[in-house]
């Protein structure tokens, strides 16, 4: 056996090799972090439209947590039972990039008697009209949230739908170039009987840039433990040094955070989020306010009337804990008042109220 050493312009061809290789693979994967990451994100997103839905069916909609994957084009849809929709989607504003969303021709059927209990079974037109509505509603609602979220601004909207007999019907580069994909399953539960599977595709770049803003967007917020945390795993030794002479002095230790690059999700589900699910917060809808001066309200009797600050027919106000989300008209449920959100309020929005 011959051993010979490399020269160093051979190490600094493989190391350079290796790199490319390296940085390749990045483009078509998502790391632990990116795709905990992600999984929050549409759950919040696709969570939040469950209200909308819920309007829609007449019945209580939940969204449950995303299972995701990555896949190259060409295996794109090939675990969806055929026949199926496909609903094609776009993004524009602060993202940009489309999406697909597939959806089980009977659980097409199920929405469509959901929503028209005397619909034909086999009457395409009324599906494809249903699911339209039902697509637009729940994205339109997922936007909103994700612009909240990420504090950029960003809009949604179909860009066609067609029924796919066979899997290799579906002509993906017509639409696309891109040859990796973020698969989002997950499932819908609409009452107490009727569940609903859903595969959400978005190009692996346009998630990736996504992750990025609400990355940017968390740092942004938490200079301090971004700083604080970034300390930690550069010192590793901090633990150790905090622990000497422990018997002539008091156990003091500074507060250790994980690094999130040895995180390792071991479920999609988001705990963090499941422990807030519980905390009860007050809503209060506003019809307007007024100023007056003490003689006038001293003046109030039965019958007075006071003018607000608004006009007949302008948007009511929706606070959270006293604090502007959204707005809304007043609508009438049997016999009670209601209000519908007609739009979530922005950040900039939300300051301006308050000055």
């Amino acid at each position: 056996m011959t051993t010979e050493k490399l020269s160093s312009d051979e190490i600094s061809g493989l190391l350079g090799k290796q790199g490319t290789e390296e940085k390749k693979m990045s483009k078509n994967s998502l790391s632990a972090l990116e795709k905990e990451a992600m999984t929050e994100l549409l759950t919040v997103s696709l969570g939040g439209a469950s209200a909308v839905l819920s309007l829609m069916f007449s019945e209580q909609v939940t969204v449950k947590a995303p299972k995701l994957s990555v896949l190259q084009k060409d295996k794109l849809m090939i675990g969806n039972e055929t026949p199926f929709f496909v609903v094609l989607g776009e993004y524009t504003g602060g993202i940009t990039g489309l999406q697909f969303l597939s959806i089980n021709k009977k659980d097409v059927q199920t929405i469509t008697r959901l929503v028209d209990d005397q619909s034909d079974m086999e009457d395409m037109e009324k599906q494809f009209e249903v699911i339209q509505e039902m697509v637009q509603q729940m994205f339109m609602s997922a936007t909103r949230s994700m612009t909240t979220i990420l504090e950029q601004d960003i809009a949604h909207s179909l860009s066609g739908m067609d029924i796919i007999e066979n899997q290799q019907e579906f002509p993906i580069n017509k639409f696309t170039k891109e040859e990796w994909f973020v698969e989002a399953a997950f499932q819908m539960q609409i009452g107490s009987e009727t569940q609903l599977s859903f595969h959400l595709y978005l190009p692996i770049r346009l998630a990736q840039h996504i992750v990025n803003i609400l990355t940017d967007t968390m740092n942004e917020e938490n200079p301090e433990e971004t700083q604080q945390m970034e300390f930690q795993s550069n010192n590793p030794t901090n633990n150790s040094t905090n622990q000497i002479n422990t018997n002539t002095s008091p156990n003091i230790q500074s507060v250790q955070f994980s690094s999130f690059d040895e995180t390792v999700s071991a479920q999609a589900e988001p705990n963090n989020l499941n422990m807030l699910l519980d905390i009860p917060l007050q809503v209060t809808v506003e019809l307007g306010r007024t100023k007056r001066m003490v003689k006038e309200i001293l003046g109030v009797s039965q019958g007075s009337i006071i003018e607000l600050d608004k006009l007949a027919g302008e948007p009511v106000d929706i606070l959270i804990n006293n604090k502007l989300i959204a707005v809304g008209e007043v609508v009438v449920i049997d016999e009670n008042f209601g209000v519908r959100v007609t739009d979530i309020i922005s950040t900039a929005d939300r300051i301006s109220k308050l000055r």
